[in-house]
């Protein structure tokens, strides 16, 4: 799996906030703007994975 299909996994596997969903977006934009779009596995993707995770860990996990 690439991080790009991770990233949309994650997106549309849980419920984020409208402001992490918003972040991501822009950040993701800005990547592929950049020129960046060749690489799906591209670190900068992962790193982007990583603050999905740790969204869902801290943040949607401590809230049910």
């Amino acid at each position: 799996m690439t991080a790009k299909e991770k990233i949309v996994e994650l997106l549309s596997k849980y419920s984020y906030p409208i402001t992490v969903i918003n972040d991501i977006r822009e950040r993701l934009g800005d990547f592929y703007l950049s020129g960046n779009s060749s690489d799906d596995n591209d670190p900068y993707l992962w790193q982007q994975v990583r603050y999905l995770e740790n969204v869902k860990k801290f943040v949607l996990e401590m809230s049910e």
